[in-house]
């Protein structure tokens, strides 16, 4: 009985330690790192002090506590997942849109529209209006180091802005 108090109680720590880190920026690296995910960025961030599950970079939705989008650019291919807010950045969360628009703007260019499709996940039992991955394709995404991108979601219930600052990260706290 008192190991599996000595368990709970250092769990319980764990977890409050882990919810007092909040959103904060990650600290840059200045040497170069390989995580395996084929994706282009010569450094992987992991934003607000909290774990990127695919290998991309997070942007608060509202407020760090209230979620998260991941964002991952690999060649010409755009992929969003909404995940939970807080420490809980590798729980999906399922939103009821067919599509996100994202109104996306590089340095020196007018915004570019893209719109990014529901990408079910049928292990999890997805299907499209309750799905928390979504992809985009467009050539001009090619070779895009980094851009800011905004949009409009409906996130737990509510019409929530999506505000994306790529590779660096998004948190108004």
């Amino acid at each position: 009985m008192k190991n599996i108090f000595l368990l709970a109680f250092s769990g319980a720590a764990a977890a409050a330690a882990l919810s007092l880190s909040g959103c904060k920026p990650a600290e840059h690296h200045d040497h170069d790192h390989a995580h395996g995910h084929g994706h282009d960025q010569a450094h992987a961030h992991h934003e607000h002090g909290h774990k990127a599950a695919h290998g991309g970079c997070l942007h608060a939705l509202g407020t760090c506590e209230n979620g998260h989008v991941e964002t991952r650019l690999t060649g010409d291919t755009l992929e969003l997942w909404f995940v939970g807010g807080g420490s809980d950045t590798e729980k999906a969360v399922r939103i009821p849109d067919a599509a996100v628009t994202l109104h996306i703007t590089a340095q020196g260019a007018a915004p570019r529209p893209l719109v990014l499709a529901a990408r079910p996940n049928e292990l999890a039992d997805e299907k499209v209006g309750d799905c928390s991955q979504f992809v985009g394709k467009a050539e001009w995404l090619k070779g895009l180091a980094a851009f800011k991108a905004t949009g409009e979601v409906t996130f737990r219930g509510h019409n929530q802005a999506v505000v994306i600052d790529y590779p660096k990260g998004y948190d108004p706290d």
